[in-house]
């Protein structure tokens, strides 16, 4: 379906210590969502709009999962 939230799964075993995961989709075109650095390269560091790269999420020690971002 066009423009909507899709859950995602993996096969993983995590050992339990904090890990970063990555998610990104792919659109009908075939247009897959770039990482921050390519963004940046494109419209620069101070773009604070349409922030559309790949999401990384840490898993920490306790089982929390947090949307971060990588520089």
């Amino acid at each position: 379906m066009s423009k909507c939230l899709t859950r995602f799964n993996i096969d993983w075993v995590w050992d339990g210590k904090p890990t970063l995961i990555q998610s990104r989709a792919t659109d009908d075109t075939g247009y897959v969502q770039p990482t921050y650095q390519a963004l940046r390269r494109v419209r620069g560091s101070r773009s604070i709009y349409h922030n559309n790269a790949i999401q990384t999420w840490l898993v920490q020690e306790s089982g929390e999962v947090k949307n971060v971002q990588l520089s």
